[in-house]
């Protein structure tokens, strides 16, 4: 991520959105405890409830039992009755009934019923059954028997007091009744303790506790408590918390959008205008109001704009000076070697003259065509100092190779028909934004350079193809080549290797060069020849 207007507002969500989240992190895990807590506590306190309900029902029972045992209507029915006798089981069915049991039975020394309460007369289902014996001078003679049988009424009835739900089960962990539906129930995992579990897809806080109902009789009694609500509330609280979250982020998002833009911006614009600066456009004064560290860094980068262009004036100055100062030295060197042959010309013609030399005419005529023919040098010289003085500014536009090397087979088809030069392109079209006839000009100063460097006896070549973002043009010779001191000064106006020039040759090509936006090398060495190359930005298709 290298934009830094993503980066801030990344940054700002990550600010808004990490404590926020870690806050309803912590926030739901503590709800979600403290509702769970509170659950479990309500099971624990509806099953001490019920516990103490039964422990109650228990001892009534007992004490119902052993208040029926001493009584003397049973004693005298039990005694004095024969066995099934209709009296004593009336009086047991009117006895359960007033005692509010579900089942009682009067039992014989053997343990044989000889009253039962129940109707018809059945084994009692399973129960919380207690008993009492009946005493006749001392001893055990029967016993009395009752209780509440454990049954889904009872279970509603334990239900409605505790307000939860109950499963019964016997000794083999058997479900004998329930206050779910049958399925629901017989699916409740069997566990000891305080747990949470799931019955017909709904969750629930579940505990067991075992149940005596009986002389060595145990049986278990598990309170569900559901934890619908519980989860409700959390569900509840997490989309609570995950839409401030997403409000959060999106409002950080925007928060960031709107900072970043308040500082990418100007970084920007300062990003643009320092390339300007590099490139050379100077004039344009920069204006952005912004922070104040950047605002700082806009009056830093404005005055080193105005530095840049005062020091440009004066090396302008300078180097204007210094240009025509050499430019004078060189116009004087140059016009007083043609100067000399034609003085000594005149001088010779004027001994000739009074001298009355009968070879007089054919001295005249050599002494025109002598200064006919420095009087030309003189001529071509001031051109090519008039040409440099003033080339003007390159007026861009589309130029393609093709037709630029076209140009250059039409006007060297002499030479390229002899062998003498070749030219190389690739196939594929390539365009560049260039005055084409300054490009034209410079091709043609380092062609009919390679061609004078040969001599007629080597060969040059030109080849151009597009290498990366640029146009690479060579233009090599098999010529003797140059020296190191003489490629460091190549470039100076002045310089030449040739007995004959201004100089100025490769000077004018590498002003075209560099005012088009490229670059010039050379390599070249003793005995192997010369190559310049040549880059020129290419034109991109919009």
């Amino acid at each position: 991520m290298k934009s830094l207007r993503a980066r801030l507002i990344v940054g700002s969500a990550l600010v808004a959105l990490v404590p926020l989240a870690v806050a309803m992190y912590f926030l739901s895990h503590r709800v979600e405890t403290m509702v769970r807590t509170q659950a479990a506590e309500r099971l624990n306190a509806a099953l001490g409830g019920l516990q103490a309900e039964l422990g109650s029902d228990r001892k009534r029972i007992d004490e119902q039992l052993e208040i029926l045992a001493r009584d003397p209507t049973l004693k005298r029915l039990y005694l004095l009755q024969p066995l099934g006798s209709r009296d004593l089981t009336d009086y047991v069915v009117e006895r359960q009934s007033l005692l509010g049991l579900d089942f009682l039975q009067v039992s014989d020394e053997r343990g044989t019923v000889v009253a039962d309460g129940s109707s018809p007369p059945a084994p009692p289902p399973l129960a919380m059954s207690r008993s009492a014996p009946i005493r006749y001078e001392g001893k055990a003679v029967g016993a009395v028997s009752g209780g509440l049988v454990l049954d889904a009424a009872l279970l509603a009835r334990l239900k409605q007091a505790g307000g939860m739900e109950l499963v019964l089960r016997d000794g083999s962990s058997r479900v004998v009744a329930a206050t779910l539906d049958s399925v629901g129930a017989a699916t409740l995992p069997v566990r000891a303790g305080l747990g949470r579990v799931t019955v017909a897809g709904r969750s629930y806080i579940s505990q067991t506790f075992p149940l005596e109902i009986g002389e060595q009789t145990t049986v278990a009694l598990t309170g569900l408590v559901s934890t619908a609500p519980a989860d409700q509330t959390i569900a509840t609280l997490k989309w609570t918390s995950a839409s401030l979250g997403l409000l959060g982020l999106g409002i950080a998002i925007l928060l960031g959008a709107l900072w970043s833009s308040q500082v990418s911006r100007p970084v920007e614009r300062l990003a643009i205008y320092s390339r300007k600066l590099a490139q050379g456009e100077w004039d344009e004064p920069l204006t952005i109001s912004s922070v104040s560290e950047l605002q700082t860094l806009v009056e830093a980068l404005d005055q080193m704009r105005q530095d840049l262009t005062t020091y440009r004036d004066k090396l302008v100055t300078s180097e204007r000076h210094a240009a025509w100062s050499q430019m004078a030295r060189k116009v004087a060197h140059e016009v007083k070697n043609p100067l000399t042959p034609i003085a000594v010309s005149i001088a010779d013609l004027k001994r000739s003259y009074e001298s009355q030399r009968a070879d007089f005419p054919e001295i005249l005529d050599q002494a025109v065509r002598t200064i006919s023919d420095e009087v030309d040098t003189l001529k071509h010289l001031l051109q090519e100092f008039s040409d440099f003085a003033r080339l003007p500014a390159p007026l861009f536009a589309p130029c393609r190779l093709s037709d630029l090397i076209g140009d250059l087979s039409t006007l060297y088809g002499r030479d390229v028909a002899e062998g003498r030069l070749r030219f190389s392109i690739s196939e594929r079209e390539t365009t560049i934004s260039a005055d084409a006839g300054q490009v034209r000009q410079a091709l043609i100063n380092l062609i009919k350079n390679g061609l004078e460097a040969v001599d007629g006896s080597g060969k040059v070549s030109v080849s151009a193809a597009a290498n990366g973002d640029h146009l690479e043009i060579a233009v090599s010779d098999t010529g003797s080549g140059l020296t190191a001191e003489q490629r460091a000064q190549l470039f100076q106006p002045g310089f030449t290797t040739k007995s004959h020039g201004s100089g100025l040759g490769l000077t004018i090509v590498e002003r075209i060069v560099t005012e088009h936006r490229g670059a010039i090398t050379v390599d070249s060495a003793r005995e192997t020849g010369t190559t310049f190359r040549i880059q020129l930005p290419l034109m991109h298709e919009v």
